[in-house]
């Protein structure tokens, strides 16, 4: 399927819902959707055209547009084509309607979690919508990657932080870390079990989040970025 192929295919489908669709690089289309036809569109692209889900990526892009901006990129592996579905975002109303599990993409859990937490974008919908890159006791109106906070910010401890994952009524919980002999670095695994058979678990990760992307925008030019991903990813 060529990229204009597979831009009229999406525009037969949803007709106005695709805003906007346009080839941006030899191996790129991006289409805009508005947040209200989101599910639908992804679910198609993931579930009807098996693209592989890479990533869901938020951006505070105010100081262009006055919006904030969410995109879900896809993967054509057949077609050697990545597809980015994009949502524009009011500023002064920040929410989405989660694909992990109303489109039926897991894949998509941490990575829209990682919107609201670092942008504060509502998830609506979300199964699980509790944190993932914060900490519990962080202030819940302060959003790091939102160009408006600063770098250095140090901000006090919030008192009554929400209680972890629970394990279900009859099951034991058997704590591994944050700190433990076979982990890099601090990680808590929570396992459930009755007996030895595992029921369930909980995962806390990110207690060494080096804030690389807040540094990247904030602090270094186009020639250090690069520098600092590499040393980072061991390339």
């Amino acid at each position: 399927m060529t990229s204009n192929e597979l831009i009229e295919q999406l525009r037969t489908r949803f007709g106005p819902a695709i805003q906007h669709a346009e080839k941006v690089q030899s191996n790129l289309i991006m289409a805009t959707v508005d947040r209200t036809d989101s599910v639908e569109v992804n679910r198609y692209v993931f579930h009807d055209l098996q693209a592989r889900f890479v990533v869901a990526v938020g951006t505070d892009f105010r100081d262009v547009t006055g919006q904030f901006l969410v995109d879900y990129v896809y993967s054509l592996a057949d077609s050697h084509q990545f597809l980015a579905i994009r949502l524009p975002l009011p500023a002064d109303d920040l929410w989405i309607n989660a694909i992990t599990g109303k489109a039926d993409i897991p894949a998509a859990n941490w990575a829209e979690r990682e919107i609201q937490d670092m942008l504060g974008i509502v998830l609506r919908d979300h199964p699980d919508p509790r944190r993932l890159m914060l900490a519990d006791d962080w202030p819940q109106d302060l959003h790091p990657y939102r160009r408006d906070m600063p770098l250095q910010t140090y901000p006090a401890s919030v008192q009554n932080a929400p209680e972890m994952k629970k394990p279900p009524e009859g099951a034991t919980l058997v704590p591994i870390g944050p700190f433990f002999p076979v982990l890099e670095e601090p990680t808590q695994i929570r396992l459930f079990v009755e007996g030895e058979k595992v029921v369930g678990g909980d995962y806390r990760g990110f207690y060494n989040h080096r804030g690389v992307e807040k540094i990247a925008d904030s602090q270094l030019n186009y020639n250090q970025v690069p520098f600092l991903a590499e040393r980072i990813c061991g390339i």
